[in-house]
């Protein structure tokens, strides 16, 4: 499956991008907030012809757009919306920052870098995808019966 990668650094981007590679999945690595963009105006517009993404994995401060704006803009994609969405910073955040984050763009979970060591982090990103999927699933067979609204999840950061 395919995996989008936002990720200025260079470095941080290609041996993510590897990591994708070895585990069995098809990056879409993007060097800026601005080529990321570009390419959801693609989505949006119809023009990109290749597989979408099942998962994001996005930094926060880049240039040009910054990741929580890339998230917000995937939420508000129509073919994207349902994906996980994961923020990765180097930078502390609070947890009214986190949270207000959280409120405006829909991430799914916040690592917090250095990234996890690889096991740790494989597992912390498929969790996160699955966890997606099952509540994309719910919101499915619930849209089909009157139901209250949900309350959005609370995104988990990690410690490391």
């Amino acid at each position: 499956m395919t995996w989008l990668l936002v990720e200025d650094d260079p470095d941080i981007r290609n041996f993510v991008q590897m990591v994708m590679t070895v585990w069995g999945e098809t990056p879409l690595p993007f060097p800026d907030g601005r080529a990321a963009w570009a390419w959801l105006d693609s989505v949006e517009n119809g023009s990109y012809q290749g597989e979408l993404p099942e998962l994001a994995l996005v930094d926060i401060r880049m240039p040009g757009y910054p990741g929580d704006e890339i998230a917000a803009r995937i939420r508000r994609t129509e073919p994207l919306k349902h994906i996980p969405i994961i923020l990765m910073t180097a930078f502390t955040l609070t947890e009214s920052e986190v949270a207000e984050m959280q409120r405006r763009t829909g991430f799914d979970y916040l690592i917090h870098k250095p990234l996890p060591e690889l096991d740790h982090l494989q597992q912390l990103l498929y969790s996160v995808r699955d966890r997606r999927r099952a509540q994309n699933s719910a919101a499915l067979v619930g849209s089909a019966q009157p139901s209250e609204p949900a309350e959005p999840d609370q995104p988990t950061p990690i410690k490391v």
